[in-house]
């Protein structure tokens, strides 16, 4: 043995305890002690992996990883654990210090029963390793079959408490239950997500990890499925058994598990989620977020707060619509207008075009239009899913292999995510329905009707009555930069959306 080795410690015990019943203390303990016998010195100690998998890959162990760190790029001469056979449960790990042995490292064992210098230490070093890691797939495997057979019988495998449940995980903890309800509902009327989630956070609400609640997390919440009683393994919805393997089967429900709403109310919420597309909403505080365009650059405007201006006259935070200057596809910066006096403005211009009966023989025919347009997109996403599920009940009959069914539905379920893309660009989620006759209405009955409207309704409405045209706002004048002037408000088609006064 060299004289001034300098070795670290690593110490570890796994969730389940050591076999062997040593403690980390007591495993550094026991390799300070052989390294006062071959005469090395303590290098690092490390031992905060405690608790952590040395099986699962997903598992991370910085403790670990900083040995390995300090091994490859000879910060210390080696390292002593308490039991090499319990250092790691994945042969991959053990070639790495099979590896720093080469090198001249010396790896040790508390009791030294192991030599990764010669081949026979080799052996029963990487035997060692193979044995423990079969041990850890075949308790992973018997763990995974037991938790499914219990989500069969439709009994749950919540280890920890969810939100909306007591410690058992069956009966209700109302307060969290009601909160949840009410969200659902809230959510399905369309009204704000950020306004639940602040409500939530100034009532106290927590959830069950203790952490305020986000958007993200409200969404996560509603979509569980425990959340209508309904079992699920590994996030997979499981179902009842059926005859036809074109039809699935009926949902399998959680045994004396109180639910929170019903399936329909689960069912619905996936449908509202499921319809939207990828970003940040738009907030029910501005209407023409998103549909107004910058006169100058041909952007679409989005709303922002201006607290350092002087708040409306009810004391609120003033607002407007700007061309947003983005690192990627950004506007021009160059146009903002008052949010309050366009959104008041906009609604008065539906409420004149969808009265005047010269338009609204072309917003039905628009109507009738677009109406005809999504029956032809939904004949066409029929029968692609109608060929999906021939091909999955063949897979399922074994008359084709899973490699040609890949090959057969991949750009199917392409086809299927553009139909469906299609549908919602046609407005397929945010349908109004309007009375047949719609200039039978007055101007008076229009005011009325989107002064009750919500900012969803108004914003389809508003889509109605532009028929594919675009709504611009142009340069202001500079004589006047804080006054609404309503002549910066036109309606054109999109090629001809440029102000060309803006010098563009």
């Amino acid at each position: 043995m060299r004289d001034g080795l300098v070795l670290d410690v690593y110490a570890r015990v796994s969730r389940l305890g050591d076999e062997r019943q040593r403690s980390v203390e007591g495993q550094v303990a026991d390799c300070k002690a052989r390294l006062v016998d071959i005469g090395a010195k303590v290098g690092k100690v490390l031992d905060a992996d405690r608790g952590r998998s040395a099986w699962n890959p997903r598992v991370k162990r910085p403790d670990w990883d900083e040995l390995m760190q300090r091994l490859e790029t000879g910060a210390s001469d080696g390292v002593i654990v308490f039991d090499l056979a319990r250092f790691s449960r994945r042969p991959i790990e053990g070639e790495r210090l099979i590896s720093a042995a080469e090198r001249g490292l010396l790896v040790l064992d508390s009791e030294g029963e192991y030599d990764l210098t010669t081949p026979s230490g080799k052996k029963a070093f990487r035997d060692q390793l193979n044995t423990a890691a079969y041990e850890s797939d075949r308790t992973s495997t018997k763990t995974k079959r037991g938790k499914r057979l219990k989500a069969l019988k439709g009994e749950t495998n919540n280890s920890q408490r969810a939100f909306g449940w007591n410690e058992d995980n069956k009966t209700l903890r109302k307060s969290e239950a009601d909160a949840l309800a009410d969200a659902a509902k809230r959510v399905l009327a369309f009204q704000s997500q950020d306004a639940i989630v602040i409500e939530w956070n100034r009532s106290g609400l927590r959830s069950v990890n203790g952490k305020p609640f986000t958007r993200t997390a409200l969404r996560q919440l509603l979509l569980r499925p425990r959340n209508a009683g309904i079992a699920v393994y590994q996030n997979e919805v499981l179902r009842e058994p059926s005859e036809d393997p074109n039809v699935p089967g009926e949902l399998k429900r959680l045994v004396d598990v109180e639910p929170i709403f019903d399936v329909g109310t689960w069912e619905d919420l996936h449908s509202l989620y499921s319809s939207r597309r990828r970003g940040r909403p738009t907030s029910e505080a501005y209407l023409c977020s998103g549909i107004v365009h910058c006169g100058v650059c041909k952007h679409t405007l989005t709303g922002r707060p201006r607290k350092n201006m002087a708040p409306y006259p009810d004391g609120t935070v003033r607002r407007q619509y700007w061309c947003q200057p983005r690192a990627h596809a950004g506007g021009c910066g160059r146009i903002s207008v008052d949010q309050r006096a366009l959104d008041g403005h906009v609604l008065e211009l539906i409420a004149v075009i969808l009265s005047d009966p010269r338009h609204a023989a072309a917003i039905e025919a628009s109507t009738k239009a677009a109406a005809d347009a999504r029956q032809l997109v939904h004949d066409e996403l029929a029968r692609a899913e109608q060929l999906a599920n021939e091909l999955s009940a063949r897979l399922g009959r074994e008359e084709m292999s899973l490699a040609r069914y890949d090959a057969a539905v991949a750009p199917l379920d392409k086809k299927i995510a553009r139909l469906r893309a299609q549908l919602v660009e046609l407005g397929e989620s945010a349908e109004v329905k309007l009375p047949p006759k719609l200039a039978a209405e007055s101007l008076e009955e229009w005011r009325a009707r989107l002064k009750a409207a919500t900012v969803p309704e108004r914003r389809a409405l508003l889509a109605r009555a532009l028929r594919g045209r675009w709504l611009v706002v142009s340069s202001l004048d500079p004589s006047a930069p804080r006054v609404f002037d309503p002549n910066r408000i036109s309606i054109v088609t999109p090629d001809s959306a440029v102000d060309r006064s803006a010098g563009v």
